[in-house]
C-alpha cells in the first residue's frame, strides 16, 4: 500500500524535514495561503499534512487556532518542539490520515495543504475530506501540486504523483464538489 510507504518515509526524515524543505518552498508560499483565503482573526483552519509544522506555525498568528494533522507520529515530534521553541501555543496536533481526517464536518474556515497532494493514494479523497471539514463558504488551497518531470522523487520523496497537470487539478477539486477559483506559479522550483 502506497501510504504505508509514504507515512515510513516521512518516519524516517522527519528530523531533517525542516532542512531538506528549504530546497522546495519558503514563507512566501504560507503568505500566499493565507491571501488566497483572506486568512485573518478569529477564524480556524486545518493543515492537512502539516509535518514539522511550517505552515501551521506560519498561519498561526494570523487566525484563531489551527489543527494541524499528520500521519507520522515522528513529523508531529519535530512538530511539537518547533512549536514549543516558537512559543505557540494556538495549534492543536492530531495524528490522522489525509484521507480520514479527525474533525467534524464544517469545523474550520479553510483547509490547507502544502506538498501534500503528490503524496495521497487518491487526491480526490483527499480533498472531498477537505472539502467536509470546511465550513460553507470556506477555502481549500492547496499548493506544488505542479506536474514535473523528476521521477527519481518517487523514490528519494516517497511521491506517488509527479504532480499534476492544470486540468487534473481542477478535475480533482471539482470531483470533490470544490470550485476552482484561481491557479498560480509562485515561480519557486
Amino acid at each position: 500500500m502506497k501510504a504505508k510507504a509514504v507515512q515510513a518515509y516521512f518516519e524516517r526524515v522527519a528530523s531533517d524535514w525542516d532542512t531538506m524543505r528549504l530546497a522546495y518552498y519558503d514563507e512566501r508560499v504560507i503568505d500566499r495561503m493565507s491571501d488566497v483565503s483572506d486568512l485573518r482573526e478569529g477564524m480556524s483552519v486545518a493543515d492537512v499534512g502539516t509535518g514539522t509544522s511550517f505552515v501551521a506555525a506560519g498561519v498561526a498568528t494570523r487566525v484563531e487556532s489551527v489543527i494541524a494533522v499528520d500521519n507520522s507520529p515522528a513529523m508531529l515530534d519535530v512538530a511539537r518542539k518547533n512549536l514549543d521553541t516558537l512559543g505557540i501555543g494556538n495549534v492543536e496536533l492530531l495524528l490522522g490520515e489525509i484521507v480520514a481526517l479527525p474533525l467534524s464536518s464544517d469545523s474550520v474556515d479553510a483547509a490547507f495543504a502544502n506538498m501534500v497532494l503528490h503524496h495521497a493514494e487518491d487526491p480526490e479523497a483527499m480533498l472531498r475530506e477537505m472539502a467536509r471539514v470546511v465550513k460553507p463558504g470556506g477555502a481549500v488551497v492547496i499548493t506544488d501540486e505542479v506536474e514535473h518531470p523528476y521521477s527519481w522523487m518517487r523514490e528519494e520523496h516517497a511521491d506517488v504523483w509527479l504532480g499534476f497537470k492544470q486540468e487534473q487539478v481542477e478535475e480533482l477539486f471539482c470531483g470533490a464538489g470544490l470550485t476552482v477559483y484561481g491557479y498560480e506559479s509562485l515561480g519557486m522550483q
